[in-house]
Protein backbone atom coordinates (compact mmCIF):
# COMPACT_ATOMS: atom_id res chain seq x y z
CA UNK A 1 0.00 0.00 0.00
CA UNK A 2 1.68 3.43 -0.96
CA UNK A 3 1.09 6.39 1.53
CA UNK A 4 0.82 9.89 -0.55
CA UNK A 5 0.28 13.30 1.61
CA UNK A 6 -2.24 15.43 0.13
CA UNK A 7 -2.08 19.23 0.58
CA UNK A 8 -5.28 21.06 -0.57
CA UNK A 9 -6.71 24.08 -0.24
CA UNK A 10 -9.61 24.70 2.70
CA UNK A 11 -11.73 25.15 0.07
CA UNK A 12 -11.73 21.54 -0.60
CA UNK A 13 -11.68 20.00 2.77
CA UNK A 14 -14.75 17.79 3.05
CA UNK A 15 -14.34 16.91 -0.65
CA UNK A 16 -10.78 15.62 -0.50
CA UNK A 17 -11.25 13.74 3.23
CA UNK A 18 -14.72 11.82 1.59
CA UNK A 19 -11.80 10.48 -1.49
CA UNK A 20 -9.48 10.06 0.75
CA UNK A 21 -11.10 7.85 3.31
CA UNK A 22 -12.60 5.58 0.49
CA UNK A 23 -8.74 5.31 -1.39
CA UNK A 24 -6.88 1.83 -1.61
CA UNK A 25 -3.97 3.59 -0.02
CA UNK A 26 -2.72 5.75 2.98
CA UNK A 27 -3.90 9.33 2.21
CA UNK A 28 -2.48 12.09 4.95
CA UNK A 29 -4.23 15.48 4.49
CA UNK A 30 -3.20 18.77 5.62
CA UNK A 31 -5.07 21.89 4.70
CA UNK A 32 -3.81 25.13 3.13
CA UNK A 33 -5.87 28.54 4.21
CA UNK A 34 -7.68 29.49 2.12
CA UNK A 35 -7.64 32.72 -0.01
CA UNK A 36 -4.14 32.69 -0.60
CA UNK A 37 -5.02 32.44 -4.17
CA UNK A 38 -5.41 35.80 -3.97
CA UNK A 39 -1.52 36.18 -3.54
CA UNK A 40 0.17 33.52 -5.82
CA UNK A 41 3.33 34.16 -4.34
CA UNK A 42 2.77 33.66 -0.72
CA UNK A 43 0.76 30.49 -1.48
CA UNK A 44 3.62 29.10 -3.80
CA UNK A 45 5.95 29.91 -0.50
CA UNK A 46 3.86 27.80 1.69
CA UNK A 47 3.04 25.09 -1.11
CA UNK A 48 6.91 24.81 -1.18
CA UNK A 49 7.41 25.17 2.36
CA UNK A 50 5.29 21.74 3.06
CA UNK A 51 6.81 20.00 0.44
CA UNK A 52 10.42 21.05 1.83
CA UNK A 53 9.07 19.70 5.39
CA UNK A 54 8.65 16.43 4.33
CA UNK A 55 11.32 14.27 5.21
CA UNK A 56 12.78 11.65 2.68
CA UNK A 57 11.11 8.46 2.47
CA UNK A 58 8.04 9.33 4.42
CA UNK A 59 5.38 9.36 1.35
CA UNK A 60 5.75 7.68 -1.99
CA UNK A 61 4.14 11.26 -3.47
CA UNK A 62 2.86 14.66 -2.72
CA UNK A 63 -0.50 15.24 -4.11
CA UNK A 64 -1.16 18.88 -4.77
CA UNK A 65 -4.79 19.21 -4.80
CA UNK A 66 -4.51 22.99 -7.00
CA UNK A 67 -4.74 23.69 -10.15
CA UNK A 68 -2.88 26.74 -11.58
CA UNK A 69 -4.49 29.43 -9.28
CA UNK A 70 -3.05 32.10 -11.67
CA UNK A 71 0.41 31.19 -11.08
CA UNK A 72 0.47 29.80 -7.23
CA UNK A 73 1.73 26.39 -8.14
CA UNK A 74 4.38 27.16 -11.11
CA UNK A 75 7.61 27.00 -10.27
CA UNK A 76 7.69 24.35 -7.46
CA UNK A 77 10.14 21.94 -6.62
CA UNK A 78 9.91 18.01 -6.48
CA UNK A 79 13.29 17.95 -4.06
CA UNK A 80 13.22 14.25 -2.89
CA UNK A 81 9.21 13.06 -3.45
CA UNK A 82 7.57 13.37 -6.08
CA UNK A 83 4.77 15.55 -6.85
CA UNK A 84 1.20 15.29 -8.41
CA UNK A 85 -0.81 17.90 -9.68
CA UNK A 86 -3.79 18.14 -11.74
CA UNK A 87 -3.96 19.76 -15.29
CA UNK A 88 -6.48 22.21 -14.25
CA UNK A 89 -6.95 25.85 -14.23
CA UNK A 90 -8.56 26.49 -10.67
CA UNK A 91 -10.42 24.30 -8.21
CA UNK A 92 -13.46 25.20 -10.29
CA UNK A 93 -11.81 22.22 -12.73
CA UNK A 94 -11.70 20.14 -9.50
CA UNK A 95 -15.03 20.81 -8.43
CA UNK A 96 -16.51 20.26 -11.76
CA UNK A 97 -14.29 16.98 -12.00
CA UNK A 98 -12.97 17.86 -15.47
CA UNK A 99 -11.32 20.43 -17.59
CA UNK A 100 -14.14 19.92 -20.40
CA UNK A 101 -16.88 20.76 -18.59
CA UNK A 102 -15.13 23.30 -16.78
CA UNK A 103 -14.24 24.79 -20.56
CA UNK A 104 -18.34 24.79 -21.57
CA UNK A 105 -19.05 26.80 -18.42
CA UNK A 106 -16.70 29.11 -18.66
CA UNK A 107 -17.83 29.44 -22.90
CA UNK A 108 -20.92 29.86 -21.66
CA UNK A 109 -20.68 31.82 -18.98
CA UNK A 110 -17.74 33.36 -18.40
CA UNK A 111 -19.01 35.89 -15.59
CA UNK A 112 -19.86 33.44 -13.17
CA UNK A 113 -19.43 33.29 -9.17
CA UNK A 114 -19.20 30.06 -7.64
CA UNK A 115 -19.82 29.05 -4.37
CA UNK A 116 -19.82 25.65 -2.21
CA UNK A 117 -20.36 24.19 1.02
CA UNK A 118 -16.37 23.58 1.80
CA UNK A 119 -15.84 27.46 0.89
CA UNK A 120 -18.44 29.19 1.93
CA UNK A 121 -18.29 27.90 5.61
CA UNK A 122 -14.76 28.41 6.16
CA UNK A 123 -15.07 32.16 4.84
CA UNK A 124 -14.72 34.96 7.19
CA UNK A 125 -16.62 38.13 6.57
CA UNK A 126 -16.67 38.44 2.83
CA UNK A 127 -18.58 35.14 3.08
CA UNK A 128 -21.04 36.54 0.71
CA UNK A 129 -18.02 36.52 -2.08
CA UNK A 130 -17.46 33.67 -4.11
CA UNK A 131 -15.24 32.46 -6.18
CA UNK A 132 -14.55 34.06 -9.71
CA UNK A 133 -14.65 31.91 -12.76
CA UNK A 134 -12.65 34.47 -14.20
CA UNK A 135 -10.35 36.55 -12.16
CA UNK A 136 -10.41 34.16 -9.45
CA UNK A 137 -8.76 36.14 -6.61
CA UNK A 138 -8.63 39.71 -7.52
CA UNK A 139 -12.29 40.64 -7.04
CA UNK A 140 -11.98 38.29 -3.89
CA UNK A 141 -8.90 40.66 -2.96
CA UNK A 142 -10.19 44.08 -3.28
CA UNK A 143 -13.70 43.44 -1.33
CA UNK A 144 -12.46 41.75 1.50
CA UNK A 145 -9.99 44.90 2.03
CA UNK A 146 -13.06 47.08 1.80
CA UNK A 147 -14.99 44.95 4.54
CA UNK A 148 -11.98 44.83 6.59
CA UNK A 149 -11.53 48.53 6.07
CA UNK A 150 -15.53 50.08 5.54
CA UNK A 151 -17.67 46.86 6.95
CA UNK A 152 -19.83 45.01 4.32
CA UNK A 153 -22.65 46.98 3.29
CA UNK A 154 -20.04 50.22 2.27
CA UNK A 155 -17.61 47.26 0.79
CA UNK A 156 -21.22 46.23 -1.20
CA UNK A 157 -21.70 50.06 -2.12
CA UNK A 158 -17.81 50.56 -3.05
CA UNK A 159 -17.59 48.29 -5.90
CA UNK A 160 -21.00 48.90 -7.02
CA UNK A 161 -19.92 52.35 -7.50
CA UNK A 162 -16.83 50.85 -9.30
CA UNK A 163 -18.58 49.21 -11.73
CA UNK A 164 -16.83 45.44 -11.23
CA UNK A 165 -19.80 43.51 -10.05
CA UNK A 166 -21.82 44.55 -13.27
CA UNK A 167 -19.61 44.72 -15.65
CA UNK A 168 -17.96 41.05 -15.02
CA UNK A 169 -20.33 38.65 -13.51
CA UNK A 170 -24.05 38.08 -14.27
CA UNK A 171 -23.93 34.83 -12.59
CA UNK A 172 -24.46 32.67 -9.53
CA UNK A 173 -23.53 28.80 -9.74
CA UNK A 174 -23.89 26.70 -5.99
CA UNK A 175 -21.80 23.19 -6.79
CA UNK A 176 -23.09 20.81 -4.49
CA UNK A 177 -20.44 17.83 -4.34
CA UNK A 178 -22.96 15.43 -1.99
CA UNK A 179 -20.09 15.74 0.90
CA UNK A 180 -22.80 17.53 3.66
CA UNK A 181 -25.81 19.54 4.23
CA UNK A 182 -25.10 22.30 2.41
CA UNK A 183 -28.68 24.26 1.96
CA UNK A 184 -27.95 26.92 3.77
CA UNK A 185 -24.83 28.12 2.08
CA UNK A 186 -26.95 27.30 -1.12
CA UNK A 187 -29.55 30.27 0.41
CA UNK A 188 -26.71 32.54 0.54
CA UNK A 189 -25.94 32.16 -2.84
CA UNK A 190 -29.68 32.45 -3.89
CA UNK A 191 -29.81 35.46 -1.81
CA UNK A 192 -26.37 37.12 -3.34
CA UNK A 193 -28.08 36.24 -6.93
CA UNK A 194 -31.07 38.08 -5.74
CA UNK A 195 -29.70 41.00 -5.00
CA UNK A 196 -27.12 41.64 -7.52
CA UNK A 197 -29.29 40.89 -10.08
CA UNK A 198 -27.90 37.97 -11.10
CA UNK A 199 -29.10 34.39 -12.60
CA UNK A 200 -28.89 31.44 -9.96
CA UNK A 201 -28.36 27.96 -10.90
CA UNK A 202 -27.13 25.17 -9.37
CA UNK A 203 -24.68 22.43 -10.49
CA UNK A 204 -23.54 19.05 -9.05
CA UNK A 205 -20.30 18.40 -8.14
CA UNK A 206 -18.38 14.99 -9.44
CA UNK A 207 -15.26 14.24 -6.88
CA UNK A 208 -13.86 12.39 -9.98
CA UNK A 209 -10.95 14.15 -10.27
CA UNK A 210 -10.41 14.56 -6.65
CA UNK A 211 -10.91 10.27 -6.60
CA UNK A 212 -7.97 9.50 -9.36
CA UNK A 213 -5.56 11.86 -7.74
CA UNK A 214 -5.53 10.32 -4.39
CA UNK A 215 -6.28 6.18 -6.06
CA UNK A 216 -3.06 6.95 -8.02
CA UNK A 217 -5.11 7.03 -11.00
CA UNK A 218 -2.68 9.05 -13.15
CA UNK A 219 -3.50 9.72 -16.41
CA UNK A 220 -0.73 11.85 -18.42
CA UNK A 221 -3.80 14.03 -19.95
CA UNK A 222 -5.51 14.81 -16.79
CA UNK A 223 -2.01 14.80 -14.40
CA UNK A 224 1.29 16.33 -14.08
CA UNK A 225 3.58 13.84 -12.10
CA UNK A 226 7.03 16.10 -11.19
CA UNK A 227 9.87 13.59 -10.83
CA UNK A 228 12.17 14.45 -7.90
CA UNK A 229 14.50 17.44 -8.76
CA UNK A 230 12.57 18.65 -11.22
CA UNK A 231 10.21 22.17 -11.18
CA UNK A 232 6.72 22.67 -12.60
CA UNK A 233 6.64 25.07 -15.41
CA UNK A 234 3.44 26.39 -17.52
CA UNK A 235 3.09 24.84 -20.90
CA UNK A 236 2.25 26.78 -24.06
CA UNK A 237 -0.32 23.76 -24.71
CA UNK A 238 -3.30 22.52 -23.84
CA UNK A 239 -1.47 20.40 -21.01
CA UNK A 240 -1.17 23.85 -19.07
CA UNK A 241 1.66 22.36 -16.80
CA UNK A 242 5.17 20.46 -17.54
CA UNK A 243 8.23 19.77 -15.82
CA UNK A 244 11.68 20.96 -16.12
CA UNK A 245 14.87 20.21 -14.09
CA UNK A 246 15.90 22.61 -11.11
CA UNK A 247 19.00 23.58 -12.44
CA UNK A 248 16.62 25.45 -15.13
CA UNK A 249 16.69 29.24 -14.98
CA UNK A 250 13.00 30.59 -14.17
Amino acid sequence: MSHYLALTCEALARSIYAVSAAAPHAISVRLVRQGLHNAPKTLRATLQEQIDAVAPGAFDAILLAYGLCGTSTLGLVARHTPLVLPRAHDCITLYLGGRQRYQAEFEAHPGTYWYSLDYLERSGNGASVGLGAATIGAMDEIYAEYVRKYGQDNADYLMEVMGEWGRHYDRAVYIDMGTGDGQVYERMAQDEAARRGWTFERRQGDLRLLRRLVCGEWAPDEFLVVPAGWRIRQSSGDDLVDVEPVDTEL
